[in-house]
């Protein structure tokens, strides 16, 4: 039952109008006074042809009769305004009591007729219900078009968000050199555990494009210790700490909910469950959910790929060092999701995979502020 939104009340030849009357005389005078002005005619003498005629068929207006043997005309006007939403309706009753009027209307009549029906009063009704079902079609389409300008404009908002967010992960990337995959590979992990924790789709989205940020304080690190090829001195692992902190700042003070959840990201990504980490010694549900989230796709993805100063863990002993940390390093219930949703997790790590010749920057740190050796990589957690 598709409608044409384009169509115009004055082109009659256009309309198809259903005669219902149980009374061929009636149904004949009628079908002939509307075929002489224009109008494309059908015919039913009972509810059920009148019900799949209306299934086979564009209909937009029905003349009714109320009273027919077996289903009532009041029954299908119910079922037409039920299902057929842009079909006008005109009952029409040799009986003038108004309950019956009243009736009709409440179940969404357009127009109401005694018979014997005048040649006038039908033609008036019937303009006047085509009349009214343009208006709502109109009304409907400029709706949707407002409605499509608006998702448009979103999208657009949207797409400027995540270029800025690209620019800015871009920017802090020439100085650390970490790769784009990574960046990439973060957003959709998180992205996948938040679909499964039940996350609304705004939210789901948001922290999709906030993760790539969690390291964008690193822009503020000097680079002899960001690039520093060797083991840091406890005084500069404090330096390099300070990344949350400076990364929360260049993100704080936005109205856009996306950049607060980035702000909460890179200030508390780096705290431990146990109340371990940095830069406030956090612990529990005091740290952020979306933190806990990206604490645990961070490690996972870091220590999955090769990096210049080591090469990348064994999937087994990832998955195995990610299990121990249940409980100290990570928040119990994120692990169980993040289990959960690993099959998808690996698979988006097969096809974002890293750059030829990518690299990331020289010194991946942990809890005791060290360089990841190859003989300590399998007991260490990246922090």
């Amino acid at each position: 039952m598709s409608r044409d939104l384009g169509h115009s009340v004055h082109d009659t030849a256009s309309s198809t109008i259903l005669v219902v009357d149980d009374e061929a005389t009636v149904r004949d005078l009628i079908t002939r006074w509307l075929t002489s002005e224009g109008y494309r005619c059908l015919q039913a003498s009972d509810v059920p042809s009148a019900w799949k005629c209306l299934c086979e068929n564009d209909v937009h207006l029905v003349t009714l009769d109320i009273n027919m043997p077996g289903i009532s005309g009041m029954d299908l006007l119910f079922n037409i305004k039920s299902m057929c939403l842009d079909t006008e309706v005109i009952m029409l009753t040799a009986r003038g009591e108004t309950a019956f009027a009243i009736e009709a209307f409440t179940r969404g009549a357009s127009g109401y007729l005694l018979k014997p029906v005048e040649y006038d009063s039908l033609l008036f009704q019937v303009h006047k219900g085509l009349e009214h079902r343009q208006l709502i079609l109109e009304r409907r389409q400029y709706t949707q078009q407002l409605e499509d300008k608006v998702q448009e404009q979103t999208l657009a908002i949207r797409r400027a968000h995540e270029e800025t967010i690209h620019r800015l992960v871009n920017a802090s990337m020439y100085r650390d050199e970490e790769t784009g995959s990574h960046i990439k590979r973060v957003g959709l992990y998180c992205e996948q555990m938040a679909k499964v924790l039940g996350w609304s789709p705004d939210d789901v989205e948001m922290i999709r494009m906030a993760a790539p940020m969690h390291d964008v304080g690193k822009i503020g690190i000097p680079d002899a210790i960001l690039q520093k090829p060797g083991r840091l001195s406890d005084a500069e692992f404090e330096v390099m700490k300070t990344h949350t902190t400076i990364g929360a700042r260049m993100l704080a003070g936005s109205d856009s909910p996306m950049l607060q959840m980035a702000e909460e990201i890179a200030l508390s990504h780096h705290e431990r469950w146990d109340g371990g980490g940095y830069p406030h010694g956090a612990s529990g549900l005091s740290i952020p959910e979306v933190a806990r989230i990206v604490a645990i796709v961070d490690v996972y993805d870091a220590i999955s790929h090769d990096r210049v100063y080591r090469p990348a863990l064994p999937e087994k002993e990832v998955l195995r060092i990610i299990k121990q940390g249940r409980g100290s390093h990570f928040d119990p219930d994120v692990v169980d999701i993040f289990f959960s949703t690993l099959p998808t997790i690996q698979d988006l790590g097969r096809q974002y995979p890293d750059e030829r010749g990518a690299r990331c920057g020289n010194v991946e740190l942990f809890p005791s502020g060290i360089e990841m050796s190859p003989a300590a990589w399998p007991t260490a957690l990246p922090v």
